[in-house]
């Protein structure tokens, strides 16, 4: 009887049995897999090159005269990057250390004291004159006319009473009536005080003489003089130090890369240029939360860069840090039920408005019932930052400068 063998088919029979199952079973997987997680590809704009670069600022405003390099050279710690105009003039500080010896002059003379004109009151008194008694004078009371009247008449009489013409008694009074006048003409005139002499009180005057007398200066006097050496000093300082700095040294070594351009204006604290390790550069963009948690870690990406297609990999995701969880009930507030979505505004009793809830709120008098919903949108914390970081190829034969943007194309499956 012929032997058969039959141990090769038995081989072939058991193979293929093997692989055909395995094969379905692949096949149905890849199809659920397939139906599963469609082919998707996602695009990632705005994403930038950045890497560990050290910003040199400008200390002074000033525009840009000369830039010393270009873009993707390297430099030296204590090279000079560019120089910029400043506005500091050669006159200017002229003026200013012109001001700072008068200031220091000044202090010079205040200490010596002063001469002051000060002003003086002298009172004058003027006396009055003296007023004299009142006299009131008397003079006799026969004038000579009369008297040379009455003599004319006892003369007349005398000579009728020799012719019988008058009696003797007529005679003797016209001769009386004239020796009495006469008598009376003899007599001194009368005089009489009607008001007593009196000194009237003398006139009091006042005059303003100035005098000069030397003084001390004032301690606030000598004060004010040295803040103000101190203030003509200071600005003489900021303007020769700005004069210095027209030049912009490079205070790292590695490859440089310039944020400002020729003849454009620069403030005191802006970016002149970045200078860091050429070699460590990737690209970073900001993703959002869904974006960040479909991308693993070294899936592999490509973009265009200087008008190279190129590929990389996810290098690094960065998530924030998660918030700190809060006990409400700490703060005085109440549950009272399911949260709502809105964002509460700070108050006394809730000082963290970053709490995203009006399911806690505390009853006040203007909410005497917290159950009832009202949301407030104001004061919500900032969103929260996702990044992904993509490496670029290591060895580069174009322009890779920092802040360039891009859009990266990631093959999720």
């Amino acid at each position: 009887m012929e032997k058969v063998n039959i141990s090769g088919k038995i081989k072939n029979w058991i193979r293929f049995g093997l692989v055909i199952p395995l094969a379905t079973s692949a096949a149905i997987g890849y199809s659920a897999f397939e139906r599963q997680y469609p082919d998707e590809n996602l695009q990632i704009v705005d994403a930038k090159v950045t890497g560990t670069m050290v910003s040199v600022r400008s200390l002074v405003n000033g525009k840009v005269s000369e830039l010393i390099f270009n873009d993707g050279d390297m430099v030296r710690a204590g090279d000079v990057i560019a120089r910029l105009e400043v506005s500091v003039t050669e006159e200017a500080i002229a003026q200013l250390e012109s001001t700072v010896a008068l200031a220091r002059q000044n202090y010079e003379d205040l200490k010596l004291g002063q001469i002051v004109t000060i002003p003086v009151k002298r009172l004058i008194t003027i006396p009055a004159p003296y007023v004299p008694p009142r006299i009131e004078y008397s003079a006799p009371s026969v004038s000579s006319a009369t008297l040379a009247a009455l003599e004319e008449r006892a003369n007349r009489m005398d000579a009728l009473f020799e012719m019988g013409a008058v009696s003797r008694v007529e005679r003797d009074a016209a001769r009386a009536e004239y020796e009495n006048a006469l008598a009376e003409s003899y007599s001194s005139p009368s005089y009489i005080q009607t008001e007593p002499g009196y000194q009237p009180e003398p006139t009091i005057i006042e005059e303003i003489d100035y005098i000069e007398e030397w003084q001390p200066t004032p301690p606030e006097a000598l004060l004010n003089a040295e803040n103000a050496i101190k203030q003509a000093e200071l600005s003489l300082n900021v303007a020769l130090q700005k004069a210095q700095e027209t030049e912009i040294i490079a205070p790292v070594s590695g490859t440089i890369y310039y944020s400002a351009e020729m003849d454009g204006d620069l403030q005191a604290g802006n970016t002149v240029a970045k200078i860091g390790d050429s070699n460590e550069l990737w690209l970073a963009a900001e993703v959002s939360e869904d974006t960040f948690n479909k991308i693993p870690l070294g899936k592999p990406v490509d973009y265009v860069l200087a008008g190279y297609n190129l590929s990389g990999t996810v290098i690094e995701k960065i998530a924030p840090e998660p918030e700190e969880d809060i006990d409400l009930e700490e703060f005085g507030f109440e549950n009272i039920g399911e949260a709502k979505s809105a964002w509460i505004a700070p108050t006394a009793d809730n000082p963290h408005p970053e709490i995203k809830s009006t399911a806690w709120i505390p009853p006040t008098v203007e909410n005497s019932h917290p159950e009832i919903e009202f949301p407030i949108e104001e004061n919500a914390p900032a969103e929260l930052v996702y990044t992904l970081k993509f490496s670029l190829p290591a060895e580069r034969n174009f322009e890779c400068k920092p802040n360039t943007s891009t859009t990266v194309n990631v093959r999720l499956f």
